[in-house]
């Protein structure tokens, strides 16, 4: 009887109104651009592997220590959440959410440094003549790189990660308004169903593209942020909570991560981790980022808000679009651009991204904030 009525506690609390907790009735979270630094930093050493030689130190403690592919599932679990905040305290004050306003922000955010980089990768090709198609190009301007559509290469082909938010971004406000009420159980499905995919697109690869595997495959982590921002917002968490103060903690966490993350990568306990080993570093990622926002104590958080962190967060977009052109695999594209040494290539791509986000994208964040309509 008492399950009975912690479960019935629980479904009234779901479909409750929104109301905004104490820990996140603030306009900005540090934390949150201390993560964006962490799974930007993953993303260049991850790619920063493939400009050495194998046989060097570098690389053999990259192949076991440091993943691209998780520093991307940071970045989608964000998403996820300070999106689905932003919607929600949007409709707390409002009773309803301006769609149009949203694209626009969007648009601003999203396209203009993505564009500026396409420009440049174009006059390159036109330079040294790389062998860059119109492919290459098509799939990265239509945010549908994701798909097979058309054909990948190197300089374009990180832009799938973008294709996935953008998707997500078309989805999501519609959605929002429709399923208010019921968002919880969207995300939920989406993201319970998604393992189940997994084993059938192991058996069935040819129906991959046909089920949106491109994306869902992938927004499982976005919906997991979301999930976690809905719940927030429905206040299932506080800051009394006992887990939030337990110490030690953060390392558990981590290590469950990357156990799992290796355990993928590498095809160890296949049977678990293959179809559910993404699931399980989600939760993980998002208990870290409700720790950090929650928890100002503790060792994690004190580093995730070093001065380095946050100014390393706030241009991890801007870093993850041009870091692709300094750090191309060794013989890439016939040696015709060349291949700056580790570590001064991460260097320049730092220092190319700082340039871009301070003298270009700026303007459009500045535009960004007078949007009213």
């Amino acid at each position: 009887m008492t399950v009975k009525k912690e479960i019935n506690k629980i479904y009234l609390q779901l479909n409750a109104p929104f109301s905004i907790p104490d820990f996140l009735d603030v306009p900005y979270f540090p934390s949150l651009d201390g993560w964006r630094a962490v799974a930007i930093i993953m993303v260049i050493l991850g790619h920063a592997k493939l400009t050495v030689l194998p046989t060097s130190l570098y690389y053999k403690f990259a192949e076991i220590f440091i993943y691209a592919d998780l520093g991307v599932r940071i970045f989608f679990v964000l998403s996820g959440f300070l999106i689905t905040s932003l919607l929600i305290k949007e409709f707390i004050t409002n009773g309803q959410i301006n769609i149009k306003r949203f694209f626009i922000k969007r648009v601003l955010r999203i396209f203009p440094v993505l564009y500026l980089y396409l420009v440049v990768v174009f006059i390159l090709n036109q330079i040294f003549d790389l062998g860059l198609i119109s492919d290459h190009f098509l799939g990265p301007i239509l945010y549908i790189n994701n798909f097979s559509f058309f054909s990948g290469t190197w300089l374009t082909g990180h832009t799938w990660s973008l294709a996935v938010e953008e998707q997500f971004y078309i989805i999501w406000p519609f959605l929002f308004s429709i399923l208010t009420k019921k968002l919880w159980l969207f995300c939920l499905i989406m993201i319970l169903s998604i393992p189940f995919f997994k084993v059938f697109w192991y058996y069935y690869p040819t129906y991959q593209e046909l089920t949106l595997a491109p994306f869902t495959s992938n927004a499982d982590a976005i919906f997991s942020g979301s999930l976690l921002a809905i719940l927030s917002y429905k206040k299932f968490f506080n800051i009394n909570q006992k887990i939030w103060k337990i110490k030690g903690l953060d390392l558990l966490f981590i290590s469950v991560i990357f156990i799992s993350t290796y355990c993928v990568h590498r095809g160890y306990f296949g049977l678990l981790f293959y179809p559910s080993g993404s699931t399980l570093c989600n939760v993980m990622i998002c208990l870290l980022l409700l720790r950090t926002i929650i928890n100002n104590k503790i060792l994690l958080y004190k580093f995730l808000n070093k001065k380095v962190m946050i100014q390393l967060g706030l241009i991890s977009y801007s870093l993850y679009i041009w870091q692709q052109l300094f750090l191309m695999p060794r013989n890439g594209y016939s040696n015709k651009l060349s291949v700056l040494n580790f570590p001064l290539n991460v260097i320049i791509a730092i220092v190319v991204s700082y340039i871009s986000f301070n003298y270009y994208e700026k303007y459009f964040l500045k535009l960004k904030k007078c949007i009213i309509i």
